[in-house]
């Protein structure tokens, strides 16, 4: 059980995330979301933090002030200057979830994590949550133990919907036609569905891949022209091929081999190679990926 005067510090916002809130709210105890600069953190900046803020109901942060002698959790995220009496996370060597396996997904999660320390058994909703979080494309499977993956795609399909102002028809015919390309483009040679160009991406790609089962890389360009390549759904050793690939090249890396995720934040001069290149032989995956995939022993 967690110290009632303690402080939950909260990441990057996601379905899991709120549902961390809401959790919290039912047991009255204090939480803020972490901060840079007075902004609400990303998933980019969760981990350099450098303040507090509650959020309005439109979203925007107000600041506020920890005190210096409560003691806090950080759930996804890291203050400077401020140490946490417990960690909740997933995403680094040496979190309590880092290397959970699926069958394990409520370990691994950050919400299976907070309803432990609240000694609080997790609803069916927060089953498909916490596993969709941890290892989504193994859920999808259906390797995560009281994880139908039929609720699972109702449930996802809905949060897109109500996010995005679609429909959840429209949402869930996104999906399985991202499915459909993803089964289409698998390139056997290096155990990947390849999407280079992001302006010509199925909608609902990374849902649609981990549906589908199959490891997917692709490329999703930001606003104000940052490009980042994702590799999601790959076997351990896939994903660290990819990230020591991108390392060797002085990127900016992420990722959980455990959890089967990764990505790098590229250039902006791979843009023209990205618009242009069609991925097909070893030397335009190449040019492409700045590595080649089967450089190394096969993929997968």
């Amino acid at each position: 059980m967690i110290d009632k005067a303690c402080s939950f510090v909260l990441g990057a916002r996601d379905p899991e995330m709120r549902e961390i809130a809401e959790v919290l709210d039912a047991h009255k105890l204090a939480h803020a979301y972490a901060a840079k600069a007075d902004v609400p953190v990303t998933a980019r900046t969760a981990y350099d933090a450098d303040g507090v803020v509650r959020l309005s109901r439109s979203g925007r942060g107000i600041p506020m002030v920890l005190g210096s002698d409560r003691p806090l959790v950080f759930v996804e995220c890291a203050m400077r200057h401020r140490q946490a009496q417990q960690r909740v996370d997933h995403h680094n060597p040496g979190d309590p979830g880092y290397d959970m396996p699926p069958e394990r997904y409520l370990e691994g999660s950050s919400l299976g994590q907070v309803l432990r320390l609240l000694d609080r058994e997790p609803t069916p909703t927060q089953h498909l949550l916490a596993a969709a979080d941890h290892c989504l494309t193994a859920a999808y499977q259906g390797e995560c133990p009281g994880v139908d993956p039929n609720e699972l795609l109702f449930l996802r399909a809905a949060w897109r919907a109500r996010m995005s102002g679609r429909t959840l028809g429209d949402v869930i015919e996104g999906i399985l036609h991202a499915a459909s390309e993803v089964q289409r483009r698998y390139d056997s040679d290096c155990g990947e569905s390849i999407f280079a160009d992001p302006t010509d991406a199925p909608r609902d790609l990374a849902e649609g891949g981990a549906y589908a089962g199959r490891p997917i890389r692709y490329r999703e360009l930001y606003p104000g022209g940052e490009l980042k390549e994702m590799l999601k759904g790959a076997r351990p050793e896939h994903i660290e091929r990819f990230m020591a690939g991108h390392r060797a090249l002085g990127r900016e890396v992420y990722g959980n081999p455990h959890r089967g995720y990764a990505g790098a934040y590229l250039p902006r001069q791979h843009l023209a190679a990205t618009a242009h290149a069609t991925v097909g032989t070893q030397a335009r995956r190449q040019a492409l990926c700045g590595y080649t995939p089967r450089s190394t022993p096969p993929c997968g």
